[in-house]
């Protein structure tokens, strides 16, 4: 969840940083410095789970995130068969969860 949180966080200034030129580098540095401080965290899924596994469920989760705040806070809308799109990945990543034993267990 710390994962997904600091992606969001960083896509987020992302998309600040390009609102206005003035943004663009604070929203830069700021995003990067999110995307980048997260890698951690996601190496410690590498350690709980199947690489390809903690790959899915990370990105699944932050594109699931990211385009819901994304709609909320920049007010763009997805259209019915991008909904679609989204409903497949959320579908997808909870079989991909639901079916994956812990690593050591």
């Amino acid at each position: 969840m710390i994962f997904w949180g600091m992606q969001l966080i960083a896509n987020l200034l992302f998309k600040f940083g390009s609102t206005l030129p003035s943004r663009w580098l604070p929203g830069f540095i700021l995003g990067n410095v999110f995307g980048a401080s997260s890698i951690y965290f996601m190496m410690k899924l590498y350690t709980r789970l199947n690489p390809n596994i903690a790959n899915t469920i990370a990105g699944a989760g932050t594109f699931i995130l990211v385009q819901l705040a994304l709609g909320i806070l920049f007010h763009s809308r997805p259209t019915p068969l991008q909904w679609v799109g989204i409903v497949a990945v959320c579908a997808g990543s909870a079989i991909v969860s639901a079916t994956t034993p812990i690593a050591g267990k």
